[in-house]
């Protein structure tokens, strides 16, 4: 219950500033600036984490930006873009949160649980493999110390 009140606090606050003239930062891997609000629109220019926008109008959860290195301007999904305060994740002053690993994969891949839901109804696509697959992937650690193994088994049946 705690993990699902900090995701909604996370969301609400990505969602906050969605006026004209605020100024936003993308807050994915890749941000796709879109001809027209919606997924299936051809992506103008894809966005860096981190690049600043300006927020000129809002259509339900698509914000229509200005990108402010380059003046290129399109939308973008509000899920993309967070207040620049908001993106501090580590170091002093960061909130301490317990992210799960289905929200760091769907953050990968540039998606949270609503716009996965929302591609998924558009498409008819099943991400149920995808989802088993994710469950099965072994922490970091455990991997380094399958990897040293199995490295070291190789070199010892090599000589």
């Amino acid at each position: 219950m705690a993990k699902v009140a900090v995701f909604l606090l996370l969301l609400a606050g990505s969602l906050y500033a969605q006026n004209a003239g605020d100024e936003l930062s993308v807050s994915v891997r890749e941000g796709e600036l879109r001809s027209a609000p919606g997924f299936l629109s051809s992506i103008e220019a894809r966005l860096e984490y981190g690049d600043a926008v300006r927020v000129i109008s809002k259509i339900n959860d698509w914000l229509r930006v200005t990108v402010d290195h380059t003046g290129d301007e399109g939308w973008i999904h509000a899920s993309s873009v967070a207040q620049p305060r908001d993106m501090n994740l580590t170091g002093p002053g960061a909130r301490e949160t317990q992210t799960t690993t289905r929200e760091i994969a769907l953050a990968g891949r540039g998606f949270n649980e609503q716009v996965e839901q929302d591609y998924q109804e558009q498409m008819q696509l099943d991400f149920s493999a995808v989802d088993r697959v994710e469950e099965n992937l072994l922490p970091l650690p455990e991997l380094a110390d399958f990897l040293s193994e199995i490295g070291a088994e190789l070199l010892e049946g090599g000589r």
